[in-house]
């Protein structure tokens, strides 16, 4: 819902699955100048930082990678992101509950976010 308010210059509307009603949580969660400042970190986490697996060749992705281990040594790897950056349309959160390492958030979930993306942009055309 955070990730999505960013995407919508500060709007947070309450998750939806279908596009027949939006219920707005708070009309603006940030000024403007903070909004853009994360978006452009956001973009720039695709671009240059750990989130680039989820980079796409078709469309500018902005998003942020996450990592959490668990006392029983499993772990929890994210990627949470929107599209296009410059114009969302759509947010999605990857998550992937796994034991042991490798645990990337970046690598692993950032891979499967991008082939997502893909293939919306693919069944679009």
């Amino acid at each position: 819902t955070f990730y999505n308010a960013i995407a919508n210059s500060g709007k947070m509307v309450q998750p939806q699955l279908y596009k027949d009603s939006t219920t707005v949580i708070n009309p603006q969660i940030a000024s403007q100048a903070n909004i853009d400042s994360l978006k452009q970190a956001l973009e720039y986490v695709v671009t240059d930082g750990l989130g680039q697996p989820a980079k796409s060749d078709k469309v500018q992705i902005a998003g942020e990678t996450g990592t959490v281990q668990f006392e029983d040594g499993s772990y929890i790897v994210e990627f949470c992101g929107y599209f296009p950056a410059n114009a969302p349309q759509y947010s999605i959160i990857v998550s992937i509950h796994k034991d042991g390492l490798p645990a990337s958030g970046g690598l692993m979930t950032g891979d499967v976010f991008r082939q997502i993306v893909d293939g919306i942009i693919y069944h679009q055309k």
